[in-house]
């Protein structure tokens, strides 16, 4: 039902964001089916990626930068340098290439200390929405049924988790979609932590919905499950935020 509720009001749900953009996601509580933000990724004319969180009254919460370490367009990597900033509570999250080496930078609000950690290059495989790139990468592997292992990037806790993505039925329209569960690899640690659950259009490979915990804290700073319905746009690059 949730679904079908998304699908029909994306196309004309804004969050009174008029600007042009790449990707548009709605996010819905799933208990409730009410819509907690709508997220726009832009391109910007140096190649990054900026994306902006609008609450549905028309507030900017939240923006995020995804800028590629190594010079092609951030939206094609797997492993871009990200800063994310709440503008509400004052959260956040860095994910940096520094000098041959990842730097994560956390801070939970503007009263709070910075939390720095260094990591080697080789212990982190994804950062942020990189992983939708990296899916995409291991198509093949993931279609075969076998299980796709990798260090994720959380500046929450200062270092890179290790989960686990594998292709698992859907609930329905199974040959348009393909759908992929991930969970933390460390078993004492998955009794704790719900699954995030995705899914790709089978043909374009392109994210159609995501549900799990999010990257965007609720109006009283506590983390949030949510499921975010995308879609897809071809817009010209060098977008800037439109006044709410």
């Amino acid at each position: 039902m949730l679904e079908f509720i998304a699908m029909s009001a994306i196309a004309g749900t804004n969050c009174h964001y008029e600007g042009p953009f790449l990707v548009k996601g709605l996010a819905y509580d799933p208990d409730n089916q009410q819509l907690q933000y709508c997220e726009y990724y832009t391109s910007q004319d140096n190649g990054e990626i900026t994306v902006f969180y609008y609450a549905p009254q028309g507030d900017l919460i939240a923006e995020k930068t995804l800028r590629e370490r190594n010079g092609p367009a951030a939206g094609r990597s797997a492993l871009p340098s990200v800063t994310q900033i709440d503008r509400r509570h004052g959260e956040v999250r860095e994910v940096l290439w520094d000098d041959g080496q990842w730097m994560m930078r956390y801070r939970a609000n503007e009263g709070e200390a910075w939390k720095v950690s260094l990591r080697e290059a080789r212990s982190v495989d994804v950062v942020d929405a990189g992983f939708d790139t990296y899916v995409r990468d291991h198509w093949d592997l993931l279609s075969s049924g076998k299980t796709l292992k990798f260090n994720f990037a959380s500046p929450l806790h200062g270092r890179s988790i290790k989960l686990r993505a594998k292709a698992v039925s859907c609930n329905q329209a199974a040959g348009e979609n393909t759908c992929i569960r991930v969970d933390i690899a460390q078993p004492l640690i998955r009794l704790f932590v719900e699954d995030l659950n995705l899914t790709y259009d089978t043909e374009s490979r392109r994210l159609k919905s995501f549900k799990g915990i999010v990257n965007i804290l609720d109006p009283q700073a506590k983390s949030q499950e949510l499921e975010v319905f995308y879609q897809y746009s071809i817009l010209p690059i060098g977008t800037q935020p439109a006044d709410p």
